[in-house]
């Protein structure tokens, strides 16, 4: 099985002006009043281009990222749906993308690692002791649940408080990980830090470990 892609850029990577956007992905952007929410949607959808072209070795610009009825990201290449599976997340200034070939299905999730309140632990990692967690633990359990989420195309509507993180002991680079869903279900993945973030990558099947990609023009 052909590894997903994953991709990271800052806003410091998106191009300047609007003329990478395609007409329709400017017509939602138009839509966005808030300074900061431009801001991110564009770094998210820069990062998403970028990734899906570099993955299907096409100029971005041939690239347009829309979002689906559910709200999922979803990749057009020529105007005609790409036969992939993209999915984007984005965090203070920083954003990443992951891309696999259809069928298969992927969702990503990118947080810094911060401290997280003992009620955010106690509402949303119930399983976990909110004393004992470092801020390493507690984001990757979450990044780990909202990539899963992502998986299954429900995002937080689904009830990932009931979900169980396992993390097997590992060394170095992206290491696994499992997200057990309360009915019994499981959707694996794989986890990386680097430079005061944590990353994971979620899929359907289970994804080979994830390669990093070269963006290209």
């Amino acid at each position: 099985m052909t590894p997903p892609g994953w991709l990271t850029n800052s806003l410091a990577d998106v191009p300047a002006g609007d003329a990478w956007l395609s007409a329709r992905e400017r017509a939602v952007l138009a839509r966005l009043r808030i300074a900061k929410r431009r801001d991110d949607w564009r770094l998210g959808r820069w990062t998403a281009k970028a990734a899906v072209a570099a993955w299907l070795g096409v100029p971005a610009a041939r690239i347009e990222i829309l979002a689906a009825a559910d709200g999922a990201p979803e990749a057009f290449l020529d105007g005609r749906p790409a036969p992939v599976s993209v999915s984007l997340s984005h965090r203070e200034g920083r954003a990443l993308a992951v891309v696999a070939d259809a069928p298969a299905v992927v969702g990503c999730d990118l947080e810094l690692i911060e401290p997280r309140s003992g009620a955010f632990v106690r509402e949303w990692l119930p399983d976990a002791d909110a004393t004992a967690l470092t801020p390493l633990a507690a984001n990757l359990l979450w990044t780990a649940k909202e990539a899963a989420a992502k998986v299954r195309r429900e995002g937080l509507r689904l009830d990932v408080r009931r979900a169980r993180v396992d993390v097997p002991d590992a060394d170095g680079g992206w290491r696994p990980l499992t997200v057990v869903w309360a009915e019994g279900s499981r959707t694996a993945g794989w986890w990386r830090d680097a430079a005061g973030w944590v990353m994971t990558i979620a899929g359907a099947p289970a994804p080979a470990r994830p390669r990093r990609l070269a963006a290209g023009a």
